[in-house]
């Protein structure tokens, strides 16, 4: 189980540094334009934080949000890899594209091993723990 003290802030540090690297790139993808508008796509991730904060601080209060947490996971990576695959801006098509498709790569990876070790958390957290052993007090013969 030292492995889920060490993933529970691994957990909060990578979505904390995912959506302030995501608002930042967000902010500067049109120059000259506002970035309100391209902010409201990063806000969502802001959520992320918030859950692995909770997940760290206090897991056996806040486990019932570890399969949003799986969910939402899941919903990013295949919104991330069609996006990729249909946009024509952000793929191999387009030809000056390669730090995009970096950092979509960069982001799919870490998202991959967010959701492998969120799953091995949960897992780690629904086996049974040491059962308790019942004792039968009665006698075989009725008497207490």
């Amino acid at each position: 189980m030292a492995i889920d003290h060490f993933l529970k802030p691994v957990f909060f540090i990578y979505e904390s540094v995912r959506i302030i690297i995501l608002t930042i790139t967000l902010m500067f993808v049109l120059p000259g334009t506002s970035a309100i508008p391209w902010l409201a796509f990063a806000s969502p991730g802001a959520l992320f934080s918030l859950m692995a904060l909770f997940i760290w601080i206090d897991i056996s209060r806040y486990h019932v949000y570890i399969p949003l947490y799986i969910a939402g996971k899941c919903i990013g990576i295949f919104i991330l890899v069609g996006f990729s695959i249909i946009s024509r801006r952000f793929t191999i098509i387009d030809g000056n594209s390669g730090t995009f498709l970096i950092a979509e790569l960069i982001f799919l990876c870490g998202d991959l091993l967010a959701l492998a070790g969120i799953f091995y958390v949960y897992s780690n957290m629904r086996k049974p723990q040491d059962e308790p052993v019942l004792i039968d007090v009665t006698d075989t013969e009725g008497k207490q």
